[in-house]
């Protein structure tokens, strides 16, 4: 490899590290990192590989300690809800509570999105992948005529 491409690569990844995407993946730890790795897959699961080599050198495609093997569903109760695996007994949990509400999940990603100091466009750009993770919503109910002024959208 000559110097020049060495270099394109280098500012390249130099570029990449600045996305919302690569800052949120690696000022993550623990439940939030598996969350955010969900999110990240969920919206661009094509650049998945090359985020997570960027974050994490020598990554070699092996699962992290615990990840969700399914996007998020908010359940009848209002909580976030995914399901869970842990990599190292191959246990999947079911229905693992994430957040208590949306309002919570709105909170979490607020907070994150401080910390990363992000701008309006990126802040946006991650509320909108959040918002799309979660993929299914339990609470409404699927024989409401919507042309129908009194009915309920919440199945209780």
């Amino acid at each position: 490899m000559d110097a020049a491409t060495d270099l394109d690569f280098k500012r390249h990844a130099d570029e990449l590290c600045q996305t919302w995407q690569v800052r949120a993946l690696a000022g993550s730890r623990g439940l939030l990192n598996a969350l955010i790795t969900s999110v990240l897959a969920h919206n661009f699961e094509d650049a998945m590989p090359t985020l997570l080599r960027i974050v994490y050198p020598g990554f070699d495609g092996s699962p992290p300690p615990a990840y969700f093997t399914t996007a998020g569903r908010i359940a009848k109760s209002g909580q976030i809800v995914a399901d869970m695996a842990d990599s190292r007994t191959g246990f999947v949990s079911k229905r693992v509570k994430i957040f208590d509400s949306e309002v919570h999940m709105r909170d979490v990603f607020r907070k994150l999105a401080d910390q990363m100091k992000l701008n309006d466009s990126d802040r946006l750009q991650m509320f909108i992948a959040a918002r799309k993770w979660v993929v299914a919503d339990e609470r409404l109910d699927p024989t409401m005529n919507p042309m129908d002024p009194d009915a309920k959208r919440l199945v209780h």
